[in-house]
């Protein structure tokens, strides 16, 4: 869990672990020519709620699912302003790394200028 975000960042419940293997069903479905909007996957998830189980399904739980789908190396997901798709092209990879990278930088620049007030 995140640190003042942890309503977000908890670990997957079991009724969002139910959603893995849906959510990896239809990213298969995705390639960079038809993306899909985390707005648009969550609509459709919600759309069926009765069906998966579950109360409500939010974008920053997706986020959290996609990051689980990355981090077990189910499958290679790009994420993009368009949307998210399925990729096994080494550059698109690559690319997506140095992204990922980025951010996380930012996020240390951002944490080490907070210090100095406490410092």
């Amino acid at each position: 869990m995140i640190k003042n975000f942890e309503d977000i960042t908890c670990e997957l419940t079991p009724d969002e672990k139910r959603l893995v293997p849906v959510i990896i069903r239809g990213l298969n479905l995705k390639s960079k020519a038809n993306p899909i909007k985390g707005a648009d996957i969550v609509a459709a998830i919600n759309g069926q709620k009765e069906r998966y189980g579950i109360k409500q399904f939010s974008e920053p739980r997706l986020r959290k699912i996609v990051n689980f789908i990355r981090t077990e190396g189910i499958l290679p997901v790009i994420g993009t302003s368009n949307g998210y798709y399925v990729s096994y092209d080494p550059d698109e990879l690559n690319g997506q790394i140095e992204s990922l990278t980025q951010r996380a930088d930012a996020i240390m620049s951002s944490a080490n200028g907070l210090k100095k007030f406490i410092i």
